[in-house]
């Protein structure tokens, strides 16, 4: 039985992620990775005990600079020891789960005595002009609006899910970056490389024509054109950082 928190195909999820898990990612996260090594320098602290989750964990501990890091995948149980970690770390993927709360609380649980948590995950407008496309083109060629593209959390909600989930001095901002593209194709092809397509429940069913795929792109090209580069096209990225304390951090002592 679907109960109305899942909106996610998980089962899915996890075959597209583990088709691309041993390729290099997209830049998409290297462009959180390197926000967060910003931070860490920013913070000042070398963690002892590390924790990356998620699809491209692997990915993400080999680019950070910290003594003892460990990876878990993103499973629907976490398997973390309870108070063992002093730093987890959410690796782009909060925004695909069906009990972000669980997984947050879950989280938590590994976390020492003031320890910290940092998450990053899409949100807000992302992708965002491929939406309206693909809106255009159902309304089009089926007359109605099939969900095409994962609903998108803002900035607000995630910091309260950070509070539900029991975090202390719970922090969150957004970093925004419009992408150019040569050709909405490209930015297709990126979502592939992270098994970011459609994955949800009720995604519709219809193979997708050389028709329907061509007024997705048309209207893509003729609405979302850059200003800045001659005959290339911006695609709109929200990236939101969580930062959450299991209890009170050292520096508010």
């Amino acid at each position: 039985m679907i109960n109305q928190q899942n909106i996610f195909d998980e089962n899915l999820i996890n075959i597209r992620k583990k088709r691309i898990i041993n390729k290099f990612p997209s830049f998409l996260h290297s462009l959180a990775i390197n926000d967060l090594k910003e931070r860490l320098v920013e913070i000042g602290d070398e963690f002892l005990e590390t924790l990356v989750v998620g699809p491209f964990a692997k990915h993400w501990a080999h680019n950070i600079s910290q003594k003892k890091t460990s990876t878990i995948d993103d499973n629907e149980f976490l398997k973390i020891i309870p108070s063992s970690k002093d730093f987890i770390i959410s690796a782009l993927h909060l925004h695909s789960v069906n009990d972000p709360i669980s997984k947050l609380v879950q989280m938590r649980f590994g976390l020492k005595k003031a320890g910290i948590f940092m998450g990053y995950a899409f949100g807000e407008r992302s992708l965002f002009e491929l939406r309206k496309s693909l809106e255009y083109a159902e309304l089009k060629n089926f007359g109605g609006i099939s969900p095409r593209v994962h609903p998108m959390i803002d900035t607000p909600t995630y910091g309260s899910l950070l509070s539900r989930s029991g975090f202390k001095f719970c922090v969150t901002d957004k970093l925004h970056f419009e992408i150019e593209y040569q050709d909405p194709w490209d930015l297709i092809i990126d979502l592939k490389s992270i098994g970011e397509t459609n994955c949800l429940i009720k995604r519709s069913k219809r193979t997708l024509t050389k028709i329907f795929l061509n007024d997705v792109l048309n209207f893509y090209k003729n609405n979302f054109s850059s200003s800045k580069i001659h005959n290339s096209y911006i695609a709109t990225f929200d990236i939101i950082c969580l930062t959450g304390w299991e209890t009170k951090p050292k520096s508010f002592v």
